[in-house]
């Protein structure tokens, strides 16, 4: 296909340019979708790959762009032959990182490619996942536990159900008196009494 001239002026339209800012659009389109925030970092990430004294061409920003894209928009990275949960805050923290330790004077520049940022992303998302593993298996622990002191309780509170009524403490009887109590005694003498005044 031949290319084309402007109506206007004559100027002449590289077909093979105008795809390619297309493309350039277009990727800076997804990456603002993703979040305009985080793009902001993405772009200052991606100047860690220009040589020194050298200028950072569009192409390959572009390319380096198109690279992360995919899994910044799927918010999960793979690394060493994992997928690894990536959170846009993993992403901005990861950069971060990056971006404080080229300041200091401890990244070794240019980067060559983005092992280096994924294995920041990889080695906190690491980090999290074993927090929440540790916080699971506390959780069952104390789970475990409260489970056991309630069983406890209910055992307790059978046995005291179960356990014999003590014994009642016997009271001594009234020691008896041998043969008949006063008040019969003088019923009786008065019975005999009156008998003996009866002709």
């Amino acid at each position: 296909m031949s290319d084309l001239h402007c109506p206007c002026c004559g100027a002449e339209l590289d077909l093979a340019t105008a795809f390619a800012a297309e493309t350039d659009r277009k990727a800076l389109q997804r990456l603002v979708a993703t979040s305009v925030p985080l793009g902001a970092r993405v772009l200052q990430y991606i100047s860690l790959h220009q040589p020194p004294k050298q200028r950072l061409t569009a192409a390959k920003k572009i390319k380096l762009l198109l690279q992360l894209l995919p899994d910044l928009e799927r918010r999960a990275i793979t690394h060493r032959g994992r997928d690894w949960q990536a959170p846009l805050p993993a992403w901005a923290a990861a950069i971060d990182q990056m971006l404080t330790s080229r300041d200091a004077g401890k990244l070794d520049l240019p980067l060559k490619g983005h092992g280096y940022l994924y294995a920041v992303i990889a080695s906190s998302a690491d980090r999290i996942e074993a927090q929440a593993e540790q916080q699971r298996e506390q959780e069952r622990f104390d789970a475990a536990r409260a489970r056991a002191h309630s069983s406890d309780q209910a055992t307790q509170a059978g046995q005291l159900l179960q356990a014999p009524a003590p014994a009642q403490p016997q009271l001594p009887r009234p020691a008896s008196t041998p043969g008949t109590s006063p008040a019969v005694r003088r019923m009786k003498e008065e019975i005999a009494r009156k008998k003996g005044l009866q002709p």
